[in-house]
Order: C-alpha cells, then structure tokens, then sequence
C-alpha cells in the first residue's frame, strides 16, 4: 500500500484479515526513485491525488525484492473493515488463479490479488500504452480499464466476483464478532466504506 498523503483519521482501527501482512510506504520521494530505476519513467503524483492507483497493476514490479517468497500479494483500500475473508478466498480456490479481484468487471483496488510470478507481475507492459498512462499526470483509471480488459485477453486465470456487503447505502449497520462481520445479521467477508468515510463500527 503505497499511501502518500495524511493518514486517515481511522487508521488506528484498521485491521487486516487474520494472516495477512501490510507493506504501507509513505515515502513519496523513495517511491519516486522506486519508479524511476524499476519503470524507467518519472512519477507525477503528488499527495493526496491518488495518482498512485494507476500504478497498483506494477506493484509487484516496484516491491519485487519487498514480496520476494510470497505466493501471492495485492492491495487494498483504508477505507475498509474485514471480516472472515479465508471463508469466501480460500487457499485451495486463490491457488487455482493468478489473480483475484472482489469486483464484477474490472480489477478493484478495495482488494485484488496476484499470484507472484513474473508474467502475473509484468503483465500491465503488454499493454502497448502503459508508460503514456502512468505518466500521465492526472489519476485516470487505467486499471480498472484497459488493464482490465488486457487481463481478460492474457489467458492468465482471473476471477472477478463481487463478494462483500453493501457499499452503497450508509449507514451500514456493521457488527463485528469472534472475527466475523455482519452487515443487518448477514455476515459478509468485507466492506468498502467509500461512500461515508466514517468509521462504521
């Protein structure tokens, strides 16, 4: 996770899934420098633009030495909760794929995740245009775009599924327990906050 800017006032309660681990860089100009020696091109992003989203397709490019010995790796949002999410992205079913993404259609930045190999992590230079999109100054959704699309035609084993609650309609009547979240007494594996920005438990 890539965060350049404030934290969010939330910070202190957010928690990952049982299992997993964190890599949060909040140093702009390393990663400026990252860019430049593993992309060959020069970051435009400043803080709290979110231009960095464009770049989540090549975080396995950029952190490949931080990743090393790890199966798979991904990102997510802060403006997240989770719950029980090996119920709904077991082991047995995340190994089958190369990357899954919780969304229907596109690659999310909320929560996808990638097998690491060197196709998987290298795939976005198929994409004849990539360096004009990271360049590009302003955020432009390239990823859920047309590296979207690029993922659905590279042959890789990807699934798109949208597994979480209610996103859209605050407040969310969130319960968390014994590691489980439910939303109105249904438990779901994770929710996307963005509509209210305000903790929810």
């Amino acid at each position: 996770m890539p965060y350049f800017g404030e934290l969010p006032e939330w910070y202190d309660k957010f928690e990952l899934p049982k299992g997993y681990e964190i890599l949060l860089d909040t140093d702009l100009n390393g990663f400026r420098t990252r860019v430049k020696e593993k992309l060959g091109i020069d970051y435009p992003g400043l803080p709290g633009t979110g231009k960095v989203f464009d770049y989540r397709c090549a975080l396995g490019v950029l952190y490949k030495d931080e990743i090393k010995g790890y199966d798979y790796f991904g990102h997510c949002d802060f403006d997240m909760v989770f719950g029980d999410v090996d119920k709904w992205f077991p082991d047995e079913e995340l190994a089958q794929l190369d990357i899954w993404s919780n969304h229907g259609t596109y690659i999310c930045g909320p929560w996808t995740m990638y097998k690491n190999t060197e196709r998987v992590c290298n795939l976005f230079k198929e994409f004849p245009d990539w360096k004009e999109k990271m360049i590009y100054p302003e955020v432009n959704g390239w990823v859920e775009n047309e590296y979207s699309r690029l993922v659905e035609q590279s042959g890789l084993k990807y699934r798109y599924s949208f597994e979480q609650g209610d996103p859209y309609h605050p407040p969310f009547n969130l319960v968390k327990k014994d590691g489980k979240l439910y939303q109105d007494g249904i438990e779901i594996p994770m929710l996307h906050f963005r509509r209210s920005k305000i903790w929810p438990l």
